[in-house]
Order: C-alpha cells, then sequence, then structure tokens
C-alpha cells in the first residue's frame, strides 16, 4: 500500500485550510492598521502641541501619589518599570503585524497558486486566473501590512524612548531629592 498520496492529499487539505484564517487575519489586519494610523497620528499631534505624552503624565501622576505615603527608592523603581512594561506591551501589537502580515500574504500567495497550477494540468484557465488575482492580491496586502506597521513601530518606539527617557529623569530627580532630604 502506497501512503504517499495520501500524505500528499492530507497536506494539500491541511494548506488550503490555512487560506482562510490568513486571509481573514490580513482583512482584519487591513482595517486594524488604518485605525492604529489614524490613531498615530493623533497622538504625533498631540505631543506635537502638548509636548508631553499621556503615558510621561501618567507616570507624574502615578509618582506624585507615591509620594504622598511612604516609600523609598525601590518604591519609585518599580512605577517606573511598571510604565516601562505597558510601553513594551503596546508595542508588541505592531511587532506581530510586522511578522504575521507578510507571513500570511505568503500564505495567501502559496496556497491559491497550488490550485492554480492544478487548474492549469485540467485546462480550466478561469479557475487558474481567479486563483492568480487572489495569489497576488494577498501578496500585496500582505507586505503592505508589514510596511505599515514597521513605520508605526519605528514611530512608536521612538516615542516610547523619549517617554522613558522623561520617566526616567522625573524617578531620578525625585530620588535624589529624597536623598537630600534625608
Amino acid at each position: 500500500m502506497n501512503l504517499l498520496p495520501a500524505i500528499k492529499t492530507c497536506l494539500f487539505l491541511l494548506s488550503n485550510c490555512l487560506l482562510y484564517p490568513a486571509v481573514m487575519f490580513l482583512c482584519v489586519g487591513t482595517v486594524w492598521i488604518i485605525y492604529e494610523s489614524g490613531k498615530t497620528l493623533g497622538l504625533c499631534i498631540s505631543r506635537r502641541r502638548d509636548g508631553f505624552s499621556a503615558d510621561v503624565q501618567a507616570f507624574r501622576r502615578e509618582l506624585d501619589e507615591l509620594l504622598l505615603q511612604p516609600h523609598d527608592e525601590a518604591d519609585i523603581q518599580r512605577l517606573l518599570q511598571l510604565h516601562r512594561q505597558r510601553i513594551n506591551h503596546r508595542l508588541d501589537k505592531f511587532r506581530l503585524a510586522l511578522r504575521f502580515g507578510p507571513a500570511c500574504g505568503l500564505i495567501g500567495t502559496l496556497v491559491p497558486m497550488g490550485t492554480a497550477l492544478a487548474s492549469l494540468g485540467e485546462g480550466d484557465l478561469s479557475i487558474m486566473t481567479s486563483e492568480l488575482v487572489m495569489a497576488y492580491t494577498t501578496t500585496v496586502v500582505g507586505l503592505a501590512l508589514g510596511c505599515v506597521s514597521a513605520l508605526l513601530l519605528t514611530i512608536h518606539r521612538r516615542h516610547a524612548e523619549s517617554d522613558l527617557l522623561e520617566m526616567e529623569y522625573l524617578a531620578e530627580k525625585q530620588a535624589s531629592h529624597t536623598e537630600a532630604q534625608s
């Protein structure tokens, strides 16, 4: 008994099952990246207008609340680390989209290409044409999703670095002020 045809059929079915989640991710990812682009534009405008981000302002408020209670330098450092963790957590969604967008685009390219080649062997050019359109469309969408994600990641990472520098400065300033009072 030859198992190779059964294995080939299983792999073909498995790859076809991966096409739908990949295409859904690309559709949802496209809507999400458009939303995030608008949100990022709004954040850039508010940063330019206000000078500080909402993260720095929230850190300053929490630091002021902490200073009203008995505290030491470790409490201030913990607050700083919590804010650093929140900022890095927000960057993760762009890192994931940067990797998953092109990967799903590639899945969306290769799976229809297999069907297109099979239909070419059968002489059905209409199926081949529609599958090739799907293949190239998912490639373009996946690459565009990755490119815009890379751009947004760069913008948010620069803002995060700037915010963290400001938070570290505020924490260090407060720590030195606390030491001077002791």
